[in-house]
């Protein structure tokens, strides 16, 4: 969809385990620094009174961005500026939820049986997202804690 110029999913401890890029060549940016990015905004949220970290916003673009309670895995959207909170928000949790259903109770799976399931997911969020020009995902971070 080209509203969502960025999808991630990232572990408890901060580390990516999906992303999909939508943009065009020379466009995406190191993934690294928006999982240290995020884990920063959130712990500096959490040590001034605040539960979570829903949007950030900086230059023409913001981050739109939930926690699984239960096990913790982050979810972020990267989108314009100009793109309403009411109508990301939706996608977001959908996006969420369709993670948890194919992993929940694999989180321990052997790789083999991962990567099944990340294929599954990445069909499934095709009609949400798009096809994306730049996939990727590490099955190493596909776990609870």
């Amino acid at each position: 969809m080209k509203e969502i110029e960025g999808a991630y999913v990232l572990s408890s401890k901060g580390a990516l385990i999906f992303s999909q890029e939508n943009l065009g060549e020379g466009t995406d940016f190191d993934l690294n620094y928006l999982s240290d990015f995020l884990s920063t905004i959130e712990t500096i949220a959490m040590n001034v009174g605040e539960e979570e970290v829903k949007i950030i916003e900086f230059g023409n673009i913001k981050f739109y961005h939930a926690r699984d309670k239960l096990t913790k895995i982050g979810f972020c959207f990267k989108v314009r500026k100009d793109i309403k909170q009411k109508k990301i928000y939706p996608m977001l949790s959908h996006f969420m939820n369709i993670f948890l259903e194919r992993f929940t109770g694999n989180f321990t799976s052997p790789d083999v049986v991962k990567k099944q399931k990340m294929d599954d997911f990445i069909k499934s969020i095709s009609d949400l997202l798009g096809e994306g020009k730049k996939v990727e995902y590490f099955l190493d971070e596909v776990k609870i804690g």
